[in-house]
C-alpha cells in the first residue's frame, strides 16, 4: 500500500516504476493528501482526499491514458479545483491536466498572507494594497479600504487568467478554456 491507501488491483501491471509519468502523478497526488510531511499539512487541514476509485492505480491509469495531453515541452499538472472552484477531492469527474503556467495562476499562499483577503496587504501608512503578479510583473495599487484593494486584485487576476486562457485556447481542452474564462476570484481564496 502506498501512503496507507493506494494499491494496485492488477499485480501484473505493477505500480512501482518511478520513471513512469502516470505512476509519479498518482503517487504525488496520494502524497499530497495522505503523507504526514509538514509541507502537505494544508491539504490535510482542508480535508483534501482522493476518490476511492482512484486509490486503485489501475483505475487512475485508465483515466490518465484517456485524459493526459501535452502542450509543447511544458510540464503538465493534475488539477482538482479549476473546473470546480474550491473542490477538495481528486476524482475523474473533477480533475483535469493543465500546463504548469496556467496552474501557477491559482497558487493561493494562504499561510503567507495573513488576515486579509487574497491579494491584499496593509502598508505601514495605513493604506491597503491590492497586488497581483501578471506575466512576472507585480501590479499593485494603494487604496483607503480593504474592499477596494481586493476588488482591484480580483479584476486584475481575472483579466490575467482570461488572457492566458486565450493564449492557450487551441492547445487545451474546451472545458478548461471555459472554466478559465468564467473563473471568479473570491475573497476567501
Amino acid at each position: 500500500m502506498l501512503y496507507g491507501v493506494g494499491y494496485c488491483s492488477d499485480r501484473s501491471k505493477g505500480y512501482s516504476d518511478t520513471k513512469d509519468k502516470c505512476f509519479r502523478t498518482w503517487r504525488n497526488m496520494l502524497k499530497r493528501c495522505y503523507s504526514h510531511e509538514e509541507k502537505y499539512e494544508s491539504y490535510r487541514e482542508l480535508g483534501t482526499k482522493v476518490d476511492s476509485g482512484w486509490l486503485d492505480f489501475v483505475n487512475f491509469r485508465s483515466w490518465f491514458s484517456e485524459n493526459y495531453y501535452t502542450v509543447g515541452e511544458e510540464q503538465m499538472d493534475l488539477d482538482k479545483d479549476i473546473l470546480f472552484h474550491g473542490n477538495q477531492e481528486y476524482s475523474s469527474e473533477k480533475c483535469i491536466f493543465v500546463p504548469k503556467r496556467i496552474n501557477a495562476l491559482f497558487v493561493k499562499a494562504k499561510n503567507r498572507r495573513g488576515k486579509y483577503p487574497i491579494g491584499v496587504h496593509r502598508e505601514r501608512n495605513g493604506l491597503y494594497v491590492g497586488s497581483c503578479s501578471v506575466n512576472g510583473e507585480n501590479v499593485k495599487k494603494e487604496f483607503s479600504t480593504e474592499r477596494d484593494a481586493f476588488l482591484f486584485y480580483k479584476k486584475t487576476k481575472e483579466n490575467a487568467i482570461k488572457e492566458i486562457a486565450d493564449l492557450y485556447k487551441e492547445k487545451i481542452p474546451q472545458k478548461l478554456y471555459e472554466a478559465l474564462q468564467t473563473y471568479e476570484v473570491l475573497e476567501t481564496d
